[in-house]
């Protein structure tokens, strides 16, 4: 495969990709029925609010009356929303989305309700579905023993009057006020357990602490892995997917520069210390670059459901923090087997070293990956690609094989 179709490839992903992924996780309609045809037009500028806001501005605007029997978890939900004379049915069907609600209009009455009784009771058939109590990223499926909530890249809140099997969050903190039939674990967070919580498991927090109130009952262990590593494993995971404050905090300008400037310094380092494995890496992911990006694939898809079968063990939970420096490790190497692959393109270099070519092409990458989001997705496609290669290569054990 040629350099420049590699690219397009690469190019054709990057703007696919969250087309796709919206698609995905689309309904075809939250509406029952339709809007009358004088339905309005409307503009709604909401930098801060929640999706009752919305709602109610949307109400307002197209001269309905709002009648909401559905959840304040849900209703309450975060809501950036900004829309310039755009059809109601459409602002709707997006305000609905995003609560995970429901709606239907008669008589110049719209009423909203939960989604309990009709895309969650499909997943359910499934074994596994969305729960509108914990919010998007949070995944509840039916266990042996009762629901298990699992959460990625933010917090997770059992409720005082809720009960689960397990509780899992990953990138996040868990706060526990109801009951927890099993364990509840936490990487890159800590544990709580508030006045009347009850779990009869163990409680351990990977990169964080586990406290638990006095009115609060722990039956299990109190395991909090705290120390040196593991705390460096859980802001890693918490830098991952996306930090305390959700994944807006790692795309301000500052953090995607400093990012930049680490991964450009620690490839230099790389290309220094390991020139040889460098250009056997780069010759096997020019060379198999169909099982390179198979194997890049493998590595991201996979990360996620490794930790979440190493937590259900406490014999496997102190291999998590080793896994996730592992996988940062992985990455880092693979940036700079990319940025070495992307320097050895550039027709302007005269003399192409190891360390000229991964300073030519990882300040390439470093650029790119200051653009808002494309450049986040652009540097985990090009890190994972080669991390793809470097992994079935054994780090350039493995000589390329001619196809």
């Amino acid at each position: 495969m040629s350099a420049p179709k590699l690219v397009a490839g690469l190019a054709v992903v990057i703007v696919l990709l969250p087309a796709l992924a919206w698609a995905a996780a689309s309904d075809a309609t939250r509406l029952d029925g339709r809007l009358p045809d004088s339905a309005p037009v409307v503009s709604i500028d909401q930098p801060r609010g929640t999706v009752l806001d919305a709602l109610s501005a949307l109400s307002k605007q197209a001269g309905w009356s709002l009648i909401v029997s559905a959840p304040e978890s849900a209703t309450s939900r975060p809501l950036t929303l900004q829309v310039t004379r755009r059809p109601a049915a459409d602002v709707l069907e997006m305000v609905l989305d995003a609560g995970g609600l429901r709606a239907a209009f008669a008589d110049g009455v719209l009423r909203v309700r939960s989604d309990a009784g009709t895309a969650e009771s499909r997943d359910v058939r499934r074994g596994r579905r969305r729960d509108t109590s914990c919010g998007p990223g949070c995944v509840e499926r039916r266990g042996r023993h009762g629901s298990e909530r699992v959460v990625f890249g933010q917090s997770l809140n059992i409720g005082a009057d809720e009960t689960v099997s397990k509780a899992v969050a990953i990138g996040g903190s868990v706060t526990i006020a109801g009951h927890v039939r099993e364990d509840v674990v936490s990487i890159g967070g800590s544990i709580s357990l508030l006045p009347g919580a009850r779990v009869e498991g163990d409680a351990v927090a990977v990169g964080g602490t586990v406290s638990v109130d006095p009115g609060a009952t722990l039956e299990g262990d109190n395991v909090g892995l705290g120390g040196t590593i593991p705390t460096m494993a859980g802001s890693a995971v918490r830098w991952g997917m996306g930090g305390g404050r959700g994944l807006r905090s790692m795309f301000g300008f500052a953090s995607r520069l400093t990012r930049a400037a680490l991964l450009y310094g620690i490839a230099l380092l790389i290309a220094v210390a390991f020139p040889g494995a460098i250009a056997r890496v780069k010759a096997y992911l020019a060379e198999r670059p169909g099982l390179a990006a198979l194997g890049g694939l493998a590595i991201v898809l996979g990360f996620a459901p490794l930790c979440v079968l190493l937590a259900v063990t406490i014999v496997g939970i102190p291999l998590i923090p080793v896994a996730v420096l592992l996988l940062v490790a992985l990455l880092i190497f693979g940036f700079t087997v990319a940025a070495g692959w992307l320097g050895d393109r550039m027709p302007f270099l005269p003399e192409k070293t190891p360390v000229k070519t991964v300073a030519l092409g990882g300040a390439v990458l470093a650029f790119i990956g200051l653009i808002p989001w494309i450049g986040t997705a652009a540097l985990l496609l090009a890190a994972a690609f080669a991390a793809g290669a470097a992994l079935l290569s054994r780090f350039g054990r493995t000589g390329a094989i001619a196809v």
